[in-house]
């Protein structure tokens, strides 16, 4: 059952509201707190119930294995979690995080971050496409199941989770740990108009400096190192060369070098993705000894550190119900055979592994959004087209309703 061309101004209305109130968040907290109370009002319009809750509402979060930044702030920065049908139906996880990454340079973009406006069949501004068009789809989805005024023996769990961008996974973290239950998950957060059904392991390996040193060392030993990781990535492609992880985005770039700086002054970051087959060990000698060989003698300026929580890869079976529904949505509103891949998405490592709700991913973004350069998730002038944005809208429509009726 489609959904119609009438609810396609207001989904366009919507992404442009949201995209209006800052909700950026960072290693110190965030400002999610207008947004999701904006979320909460818009569900209730609708007449879902809905439940809010923060990290001290749950205990045990801030001591759990996953947590990540202990002087992390979580005041006003709710999650917000509503459903339609029976309480004790089988549940369908419908989600997308309110939060949206920080404009590192302003000076870098070409229009003002929070404009959310429309331009050349465009939606301008900061998270349009990194995730507030999942919000609005979520409301669009709602608005279409009232109207129906049919009654289904399963139920949808709508939520907007926060800290998905600077917090590693601790958003999806505290909803697992608020004890939610379902059958599996529609993660709107992806894209390329993929389903994602499982994720890459890894972590971060800082190397910090452990004395004072010039602009010139820092720039030489950052081009080094630059040049070290993307000659690794290379290498490690073969390792990729398994199912479901070979069109993975993340291939040709599983070993990245990102330039930070903290209050501390700058340092370096070595983001890096693993596969099923990769032995965390050996990885890390294998890694530590480029990275070594590389720096030379400089090495002994440099403190080495990896993040925790390590993640590991993890993949759901692609006959689980919502993958197929998925699938075959794609299939009729995209009028091309779906792309089952895997991607670099922690989140769903936390609610497959840790809350027993396998996750599939899916939006309609630009590919590769780490490195595909302006206008994508993360990056200076980020938009989303609308016929993108109204084709995943129905991508995700067509796949619930599909969920709702499947009786396997």
């Amino acid at each position: 059952m489609e959904i119609a061309e009438k609810y396609k101004q207001q989904l366009i209305d919507d992404l442009c509201e949201f995209i209006q109130i800052p909700s950026r968040s960072s290693s110190k907290g965030g400002e999610e707190g207008e947004l999701q109370a904006l979320f909460v009002h818009r569900m209730c319009e609708l007449g879902i119930h809905v439940r809010t809750f923060e990290a001290d509402d749950i205990p045990e979060f801030r001591n759990h294995k996953l947590f990540y930044g202990p002087d992390r702030e979580y005041k006003n920065r709710p999650t917000v979690v509503g459903q339609v049908g029976p309480d004790d139906a089988p549940a369908l996880l419908v989600l997308a995080h309110s939060d949206t990454v920080q404009i590192c340079d302003p000076d870098t973009w070409s229009f003002d971050p929070f404009c959310g406006k429309v331009q050349d069949g465009k939606i301008l501004g900061l998270g349009s496409s990194d995730d507030k068009w999942g919000l609005a789809v979520i409301l669009t989805v709602i608005r279409r199941l009232k109207e129906l005024k049919q009654s289904f023996d399963k139920r949808i769990i709508f939520a907007s989770t926060v800290d998905e961008e600077h917090g590693v996974s601790n958003g999806a973290a505290m909803l697992a740990l608020s004890g939610i239950k379902a059958d599996a998950a529609l993660y709107l957060d992806g894209s390329g108009m993929r389903a994602t059904i499982g994720n890459l392991g890894g972590s971060n390996l800082y190397l910090k400096p452990n004395k004072s040193l010039t602009p010139e060392q820092l720039s030489r030993d950052a081009e080094v190192l630059k040049k070290t990781c993307s000659q690794f990535s290379k290498i490690r492609m073969q390792n990729f060369d398994v199912p479901f992880f070979r069109d993975n985005a993340m291939r040709k770039n599983s070993v990245i070098f990102v330039r930070e700086e903290n209050e501390k002054g700058p340092f370096f970051c070595i983001c890096f993705y693993t596969v099923p087959d990769d032995d965390p060990i050996e990885f890390c000698n294998n890694l530590e000894k480029v990275v070594a060989d590389a720096l030379g003698t400089k090495i002994t300026d440099y403190e080495f550190s990896y993040r925790q929580p390590w993640f590991e890869p993890v993949l759901i079976s692609p006959k689980v119900p919502i993958v197929n529904c998925l699938a075959q949505s794609i299939r009729k509103i995209c009028k091309k055979e779906p792309c089952i891949v895997t991607g670099p998405k922690q989140d769903s490592f936390v609610l497959t592994k840790h809350a027993d709700i396998p996750t599939v991913s899916f939006g309609p973004a630009v590919l590769d959004a780490m490195v595909s350069g302006r206008g994508a998730a993360h990056q200076p002038d980020e938009y989303l087209g609308i016929e993108e944005l109204w084709k995943g809208c129905q991508v995700v429509w067509e796949a619930i309703y599909r969920w709702l009726q499947n009786r396997d």
